[in-house]
Parts: C-alpha cells; structure tokens; sequence
C-alpha cells in the first residue's frame, strides 16, 4: 500500500510540473517591437499584445495595442483600411515547447504602410532567457530578420 501512494505521489508531481512548465512557455503579455529599420516611419515602435487567437485559440496571435513614439504625420491605417492600433499583425503562431512558437504570419506593418500594399512573411518567435523574444521573419525556409523584442508593460493605446 505505501509504495502505491509513492508512486500515485510521484506521478502527481510530475503532472503538476509538465503543467507548471507549459505554463510557463506560455507566449502572452506584451512585447515593444524595437524601432523600425524603414526610415518612412521615423523612430516609432509597436507594442504588441499576445493573445490566443479568436478563431483557434490553441494558436497564438499578436496585436498592435499602441504605436510608440509615431512620426508627425504617421499613417494610422493600414494599406486594407485597418487601423494600426488593433490590427492582429501576428497569426496562427504554433506552441512547439520550450518556449518555441512556428508556422506563424506577421504583417511587416513598416513596409506595408511605407508600400502602400498588404506585406506578409512567415514568422517564429523563441523566448528567451531574459523573458525577451527573438522574432524572425521568414521568406520559405530562410528567416533573414532577426528581431529582439523586449517584454513591456500594457500601455493604453495612444
């Protein structure tokens, strides 16, 4: 009978831990961008609230919750209509474990209102140490854009 409740005490724990872990590796909160690289849009970032997406909530979408720092005569649509602030520029990320997310979509929301015309890449996330994010934009199998986003706290939108 002991070595029953060792072993139903042991199993117990490791559910709690797996649980605990997932968690853990959990993509939520909000995330600053960084400053954008085209220089149409000045130095302004985008803060970018994770959240379950609406139509799956197993996948995990992105947000802009506020523009940081908008140039003067920023854009506050997207080339579709869409407001900026609102607009779900990340879908469909996948929760591979240990904090690794695949088989996204971001929308380059720099090039497509510098464009003038909707810019989509692949898109995969890995959270780091720090609690950070390493975001890559992909093109196929190749990801030349490598961005680090730094966890923020929610700001109301601007």
């Amino acid at each position: 009978m002991a070595r029953r409740s060792i072993v139903t005490f042991t199993l117990s724990c490791l559910c709690v831990a797996a649980i605990t872990n997932a968690h853990a590796a959990n993509l939520s909160g909000v995330y600053n961008t960084g400053a954008s690289d085209v220089e149409a849009t000045g130095a302004s970032s985008l803060d970018i609230l994770f959240h379950p997406c609406s139509d799956n909530e197993v996948l995990t979408c992105g947000t802009v919750q506020r523009v940081v720092n908008p140039a003067p005569d920023a854009q506050d649509a997207m080339p579709d209509g869409t407001s900026v602030v609102g607009f779900t520029m990340i879908t469909g990320l996948k929760n591979k474990g240990e904090g690794r997310y695949r088989g996204g979509r971001i929308n380059a929301v720099d090039e497509s209102l510098s464009k003038g015309k909707m810019i989509w890449y692949g898109f995969k996330v890995d959270v780091e140490d720090d609690g950070g994010l390493k975001a890559k934009g992909c093109l196929g199998p190749i990801c030349p854009r490598t961005m680090k986003w730094a966890k923020t706290v929610a700001q109301p939108a601007e």
